[in-house]
């Protein structure tokens, strides 16, 4: 780096590159990896919505515990989404994927949001409901547990867990092009972690039951479909869905929830919210760049693990672009910084 700066223009992350960072996926929209949970890329404001509240920091997510939601026609971000049963989803489009900054924090059904589980938001599906995700390009596939809204961008179709970007093999990329499919409404109550497992690359008894057919390609072999052994997991038995006029009364109006680009909306809840993780400060500079769309490229994918600040600098009568990681999502270490630094042939980060 130059000492011979002229002058310099910092900038939050956010402002620097725009829809590429709130998508992304990074955070993708929801996330596309997410977004560091920090105040310099959510505005409570410009969002026109509150983060929904941390109820737990532990790995061990409770599960159930929400509520059957529809829910009402809403606006976020100016895009408008109209909520409503689709039995018949059967859509391609865009996926990206959330983690350490939503996790443990309420979802939009009132469960509680773990990185961990096969889990995802949809923007207008009934929560919760089970959707099979399919990679289009490795023909990885899986169940997921819909639970919570999101994303909030037409340009991405479903948002995924962590663990559900793991199987579909994209959490690098932080986005994939999926095909999405209904499968039927999910139990309020229970654990169904087994089950979400056991629809990995193969389809379960509760599919073949009801005709499902699962979009694989050459990468996966797919299992066969004759009836599984008892000691298969089965889907659990949904909760009956509420009346119209039930559901209609407990219909939430519209999002009061966002943590950062995930819609989390709640009514009261007896969960003592814990307090709000902070990350790790540090200043690493990541480089230098003359080339901005690069200089973006290389800021989207360090935001996953942390927060970037960018600072435009005029250095005689070139522009360039100077990238300091200032913070450390929690659970990441100076050496992941350094290591995802290499794999994207960068020189290593200077730690001051």
């Amino acid at each position: 780096m130059s000492s011979s700066i002229g002058s310099a223009r910092r900038r939050p992350l956010f402002a620097a590159i725009g829809t590429t960072v709130t998508a992304a996926l990074l955070l993708a929209g929801c996330s596309g990896a997410d977004l560091f949970a920090g105040n310099e890329f959510f505005s409570e404001s410009s969002m026109g919505v509150k983060a929904s509240p941390r109820v737990t920091t532990s790995r061990n997510v409770p599960k159930g515990g929400g509520r059957y939601v529809v829910g009402k026609p809403y606006t976020v971000a100016g895009n408008r989404f109209v909520p409503r049963e689709q039995p018949d989803l059967d859509v391609t489009g865009r996926a990206s994927w959330y983690g350490p900054a939503f996790h443990g924090r309420l979802t939009a059904n009132g469960e509680i949001f773990d990185m961990y589980s096969l889990s995802a938001a949809h923007p207008t599906l009934p929560l919760p409901s089970y959707v099979r995700v399919t990679n289009a390009d490795t023909g990885a596939t899986t169940i997921v547990r819909v639970n919570d809204r999101g994303p909030f961008s037409y340009e991405r179709t479903i948002d995924l867990s962590r663990r559900a970007a793991e199987v579909l093999g994209f959490q690098q990329q932080g986005t994939a092009n999926v095909r999405v499919q209904y499968i039927g409404p999910a139990p309020l109550e229970g654990d169904d972690t087994k089950f979400l497992v056991a629809s990995i690359n193969q389809l379960t008894p509760y599919e073949i039951q009801n005709n499902t057919r699962m979009a694989f390609q050459e990468p996966v072999q797919v299992a066969d479909t004759a009836p599984a052994q008892a000691s298969t997991p089965v889907a659990p038995v949904p909760t009956p869905r509420p009346s119209t006029a039930t559901e209609a009364a407990g219909a939430i109006a519209a999002p009061e929830y966002i943590p950062f680009r995930v819609l989390s909306y709640v009514g009261a809840t007896s969960l003592e919210t814990a307090s709000e993780p902070t990350g790790t400060p540090l200043r690493m500079a990541l480089g230098t760049w003359n080339d901005e769309a690069r200089a973006r490229e290389i800021a989207t994918r360090f935001a996953v693990i942390g927060a970037v600040d960018t600072a435009t600098l005029v250095q005689g009568d070139q522009t360039v672009t100077h990238l300091m990681l200032t913070h450390l999502r929690e659970g990441v270490t100076e050496t992941d910084a350094v290591e995802l630094a290499s794999s994207l042939g960068l020189s290593a980060p200077i730690l001051y």
